[in-house]
């Protein structure tokens, strides 16, 4: 064993969960301390999620050295039981006595309640702990929540810890048990170790192995970090097996070579790290780069045989006049067609002179008086661009054909009192005032907007969605005062707060967050990341 070679008194990365290893980091104590609030006077549902691995487990185990003496703790360790096994295992765990054979739902829960009423007039608090929760079925988490309901008028007889993966969050999302998730009065998200908690780790569990020296240098612990992804019990594996790997090559020091070596022994390809140069899609992506390189360069070299030609169809710019319609004088269009053209700003040049059929242009003028303005109007432009009227290259013509249009007005409803048999001429005046000062005020639709459901964020368009930046919530505290916290990004925030760029956190509910970005609200989950 390596444990002489290294002058180690035990062997320091088991995963067995010895409590003489455990290890706190920042992220396990604040998680402690949540779990602690959670159970404060008011009881009810306190949640714990967490990837596999991550130490959900141990921290429970030390939730437990921390309670009073006066707890009652029930340890639940495999929860794929169903409704009648479960009240019977908490029936076991508190020690209540309970006939085995023709049991009912009804039976062990009054067996439960009674429990719970002794432990309560005895000073005693009564606590259930149930690991793996995320097994649990629908119908035994409702009736966990039927348990819940004895209480007294300050706090719940039964207080209860899920532990879980985050699968347990989804599963509480469900629209029937959303009694249940209002019910949670904290929640956190235990996420894994970072650089910096890696490498105390790691000593941590040296020194508690009686080594006071290093025995993995920083590129094998940033190797272990990257592997891991900072979870505590494949850290435990690969540096268990860094170990061993180093001590059958003579080597009084881990390094990055090492950790490969073992990363293939003890996690197989699943944690493997691929080279650069074997991966699939940076090859794939080298080739596509090659490509696009390649066209570009035969399109540049192509282009410069191309002869580009042009042909001069005049050297007269085109005017910069456009037809506007501005002016309806349909008498003088009728009398003088030669003044219209006269008056026209022609540019000179190659501009042949205009040959006016006066015959087409006073007919089509009788008809633009008798249609409406808006075949007017399109007339018009008809008898402007009818080759037979005229043939010049470019006239400005301005007529006006819009109509003087009478402006309407709308038509408000006044509202008068009339006398009322027993009703002062005073009241009466004051109550017509009140209407006259606030007719004209729009109707409040607040009532009618707290009952409209606030849509999730998925459900939003999608140029909302990209505006939303990253968002990882990891405590989720609710208060009916209105004094509710989450944390996000690392830092906690208040109703009312600005989360990251101009996403503001308008409602902490129960199991959800109201977001605003830009007057536009929408949810999120609780303890969910974006």
């Amino acid at each position: 064993m390596y444990t002489s070679f290294f002058g180690l008194n035990d062997v320091p990365f088991s995963i067995a969960p010895n409590p003489d290893y455990l290890f706190l980091g920042d992220r396990h104590k604040e998680a402690l301390a949540h779990l602690t609030y959670g159970l404060g006077d008011t009881g009810g549902f306190v949640l714990l999620t967490g990837e596999v691995g991550t130490g959900k487990t141990t921290l429970s185990r030390r939730l437990l050295e921390q309670l009073p003496e006066n707890t009652q703790v029930a340890f639940i360790l495999n929860p794929t039981l169903s409704c009648l096994e479960l009240l019977a295992t908490i029936c076991d765990e508190l020690k209540v006595r309970y006939k085995k054979t023709g049991t009912t739902l009804k039976y062990l829960t009054d067996k439960i309640q009674q429990k719970l009423l002794s432990n309560q007039s005895n000073d005693i608090n009564t606590l259930l702990i149930i690991d793996e929760a995320q097994h649990l079925q629908p119908e035994v988490l409702e009736q966990l929540r039927l348990l819940t309901n004895l209480e007294t008028n300050t706090k719940k007889l039964l207080q209860v810890v899920l532990i879980g993966q985050p699968e347990l969050q989804q599963l509480l999302q469900r629209r029937d048990l959303r009694q249940l998730a209002q019910r949670i009065t904290a929640r956190y998200h235990l996420l894994p170790l970072t650089r910096a908690e890696v490498a105390e780790y790691i000593k941590h569990r040296l020194t508690v192995a009686d080594c006071h020296r290093p025995l993995f240098n920083d590129g094998a612990i940033a190797l272990i970090h990257k592997i891991s992804k900072g979870i505590p019990r494949l850290i435990n594996l690969l540096c268990d097996r860094a170990l061993a790997t180093a001590y059958g090559r003579n080597d009084s020091i881990v390094t990055r070579k090492v950790v490969l070596i073992a990363s293939q022994q003890a996690l197989g390809s699943e944690y493997h790290l691929t080279p650069w140069w074997q991966n699939k899609k940076i090859i794939a992506v080298s080739v596509a780069a090659n490509l696009i390189i390649l066209l570009g360069a035969a399109y540049l070299l192509g282009s410069n045989y191309q002869v580009n030609e042009s042909k001069i169809v005049s050297d007269k710019s085109e005017a910069s006049e456009q037809l506007v319609v501005t002016t309806t004088n349909t008498e003088l269009i009728a009398a003088s067609p030669e003044h219209i053209l006269k008056n026209n700003d022609l540019p000179s040049g190659n501009v042949i002179e205009p040959e006016v059929s006066h015959d087409k242009l006073a007919g089509n003028i009788e008809s633009l008086e008798k249609s409406s303005p808006a075949d007017a109007r399109a007339q018009t432009r008809n008898v402007l661009s009818d080759p037979t009227t005229h043939s010049a290259t470019k006239a400005t013509l301005e007529i006006d054909t819009t109509p003087a249009i009478q402006a309407q007005q709308d038509q408000d409803i006044a509202f008068e009192v009339s006398q009322v048999d027993g009703v002062s001429d005073d009241l009466l005046a004051k109550f017509q005032q009140a209407i006259d000062e606030t007719q004209d005020l729009p109707v409040s639709n607040a009532l009618e907007n707290e009952q409209q459901e606030i849509p999730s964020l998925l459900d939003m368009p999608s140029h909302i969605q990209n505006r939303v930046p990253a968002l990882q919530f990891e405590v989720h505290i609710f208060a009916t005062d209105g004094n509710g916290w989450v944390r996000v990004n690392g830092r906690e925030r208040y109703e009312g707060d600005v989360l990251a760029g101009r996403v503001v956190l308008n409602k902490i509910t129960p199991d959800t967050v109201i977001l605003a970005l830009d007057g536009e609200q929408f949810s999120l989950p609780a303890l969910s990341s974006w």
